[in-house]
């Protein structure tokens, strides 16, 4: 029985994944996880209801499948130790028991005034999501994707009008010696456009994702055509009852994994002024060729690479919420 990984160390043998799979090594396996997790490097365990705000609550589950083994390959990687699939050396737990974020996989959080504006701004996201209790990628080979609702390119606000292209979809990699490289910054809705708020798919309203980080989408086809991150798990949306185009107070609350709340584009044939039909409460990139390349770009992630099958993370934000704090924390602790 292994209740920790230092036992193992302690006891000088080599065990592997599938040992540690067993019932009595729990523990064990629990605490692998909880490493590769704080690491930045194994995604956690995403929940929330109808009160509360979806995000992460658990650095694993205890079972070392597909995802924990390919955690276990980039840790090698960035530690460069040799990997063997399922193999857990002493050597290998002996550097994992050691390793710290802050050496391992660094990030820069503090906004420099020499930055670039799209590495301030990136900057400013992740520091957001940390203060937010948010998970980040951060290994050079994974990416996150975030999307700002109601906030232009360079990080200002817009007035958000409803049936408009004024969201954004972004994705941010930290790059060696943790610097934020913004990828992706491109024109987005966060939120159903004219035709699906006034004629909905659901009796209840149409759906209007909230705010939150989420683990829920695989590559696949949206309407069975176009290349997409296709909802699989479970997202929490506010129903669009009255049809005002906001979130009300009085807008019900639904969880689900069937909503068909899809990351997918507009059409290839056109650049539409309007968001109109083209979202039903998908997350929507205004240009399709855009769209392409955003998938080539998260399609990079080991994550993706190692399990085909993975479950993507993304996480939506609010832009006067992200603004606002922005301007407190630097208001505080000016960029130096």
């Amino acid at each position: 029985m292994f209740n920790s990984l230092q036992q193992i160390i302690n006891g000088g043998r080599d065990t592997s994944t599938d040992e540690l799979n067993l019932p009595e090594n729990n523990g064990a396996a629990l605490e692998l996880q909880a490493r590769l997790c704080d690491l930045g490097i194994l995604d956690p365990e995403i929940g929330g209801d109808k009160t509360t705000v979806f995000k992460p609550v658990g650095k694993g589950d205890g079972k070392i499948g597909l995802n924990t083994r390919g955690a276990i390959f980039e840790f090698c990687r960035l530690a460069n130790i040799q990997y063997i699939d399922r193999l857990l050396s002493v050597a290998l737990l002996k550097a994992l028991v050691s390793a710290k974020p802050e050496q391992l996989t660094p990030v820069q959080f503090a906004v420099q005034n020499t930055d670039a504006p799209a590495v301030k701004l990136a900057k400013r996201l992740l520091r957001y999501m940390e203060q937010q209790g948010y998970w980040i990628a951060r290994s050079p080979n994974m990416y996150n994707i975030v999307y700002v609702e109601g906030m232009n390119e360079d990080g200002s606000l817009n007035d958000d009008r409803f049936n408009e292209w004024n969201d954004r979809r972004m994705v941010i990699q930290i790059g060696p010696g943790g610097v934020p490289a913004l990828l992706v910054n491109d024109q987005a809705t966060t939120e159903p456009g004219l035709f699906y708020t006034k004629n909905p798919l659901n009796p209840q309203g149409a759906a209007r994702i909230a705010f939150g980080q989420y683990k829920a989408w695989v590559d696949g086809l949206h309407q069975g055509w176009q290349p997409a991150l296709v909802q699989r798990e479970n997202l929490k949306v506010h129903r669009d009852l009255n049809q005002d185009g906001k979130r009300s107070a009085n807008d019900p609350i639904d969880i689900g994994k069937t909503f068909g709340i899809n990351q997918h584009s507009t059409s290839p044939n056109k650049t539409p002024d309007l968001v109109g039909p083209y979202s039903a409460g998908c997350l929507v990139g205004r240009r399709y060729s855009w769209h392409q390349a955003f998938l080539r770009t998260v399609k990079k992630d080991v994550r993706y690479q190692m399990n085909k099958g993975y479950l993507f993370m993304s996480t939506v934000i609010a832009g006067d919420a992200f603004v606002a704090w922005v301007k407190k924390a630097e208001k505080m602790h000016p960029p130096g």
